[in-house]
């Protein structure tokens, strides 16, 4: 039937913030998965998907519907074909293509969270993103109630977007397995287990290990601006870091809120990492989502004073 017990979002999300839930289920599989949804649908509640925890920030009310986390977790590799639950955990996939010489994600290595979270957030870094080798996934149509295949094209990626993050897909399918095409590995200078221990390298100096300090990863998107703004900013800010992006130009978030000062930078118990100006951290795991929310809007309105761009958080607010 799956399990169930009492649990609050707090304890199931690394920022370490929300309110208690009401029903919460791990479903195995999917006919567990089917079961649970029936459930919620007879009783007419709410149903929220909860991955590996990260990328969200939930208020501190209660939530009154059914959480459900899928922890299915097997992979099935044939040929360069990497069939794989949404339960595993993301990095725990990396090493294993890393494992198998299979190369297309290794830069992706360190990202935190669960693999069916991966096409929602369409998850990228240092020059891959995901939906390069996304083949496809199998999702459960909650207010359908049946199973339904999402191929690359109907998933709409574009940069940290999915169809699955506009407001009328968003919770609305429950990722079960995801499909990636990658391919076998033939550098004989370099060896791909290099490549990802020198990525987590990087990520362990710039990034806040979760485990250690709770946090939800990157807080905000970097924003893209047209070229007359980058022209405007560059006379004033030479040392702005922008990179070209499509037509336009991304700047670093990161770069934004450091110069407006908020690096290391406490407001009441949360605080701006001071390893990565990016996340936000809740240090000591007692503040609640009202403490991140304000802190995340006075950094906003801070570098929207000062520069004229309006930071949009990449991490979603749940259960407003």
């Amino acid at each position: 039937m799956g399990k169930t017990n009492t649990k609050s979002f707090k304890e199931l999300t690394t920022l370490k913030v929300g309110g208690e839930i009401k029903y919460f289920f791990e479903v195995k599989n999917q006919k567990e998965l089917v079961d649970k949804v029936s459930f919620a649908k007879n009783k007419s509640l709410t149903i929220f998907i909860i991955g590996g925890g990260s990328d969200i920030a939930v208020s501190d009310k209660n939530f009154e519907g059914v959480v459900i986390k899928y922890v299915g977790s097997s992979v099935q590799v044939i040929g360069n074909l990497v069939k794989v639950e949404a339960g595993m955990n993301w990095d725990k996939l990396v090493e294993e293509t890393v494992n198998r010489n299979l190369q297309g994600i290794e830069c992706l290595s360190g990202i935190p969270g669960s693999v069916g979270a991966s096409p929602i957030q369409n998850i990228g870094a240092y020059g891959q993103e995901l939906s390069e080798t996304f083949i496809e996934l199998k999702a459960y149509d909650i207010s359908n109630q049946k199973f339904v295949i999402f191929k690359n094209e109907d998933c709409k990626f574009s940069y940290r977007e999915s169809i699955f993050k506009r407001k009328d897909y968003w919770q609305k399918f429950i990722i079960v397995d995801i499909t990636l095409k990658l391919k076998k590995y033939t550098d004989n200078n370099l060896e791909l287990q290099t490549i990802r221990d020198e990525i987590l390298r990087i990520r362990g100096e710039k990034l806040v290990n979760p485990d250690e300090i709770p946090n939800a990863g990157s807080f905000f998107k970097n924003p893209i601006i047209n070229k007359s703004k980058k022209d405007t900013l560059l006379i004033k800010y030479p040392e702005m870091v922008i990179f070209p992006f499509n037509n336009e130009y991304k700047i670093s978030a990161g770069w934004l809120i450091e110069k407006t000062g908020w690096k290391g930078k406490s407001l009441g118990p949360v605080k701006v990492s001071d390893k990565h100006s990016l996340v936000l951290t809740n240090p000591e795991g007692k503040g609640t989502f009202s403490d991140i929310k304000s802190l995340a809007d006075t950094i906003i309105a801070d570098v929207d004073n000062k520069f004229g761009i309006k930071l949009e958080p990449e991490v979603q607010y749940i259960n407003l």
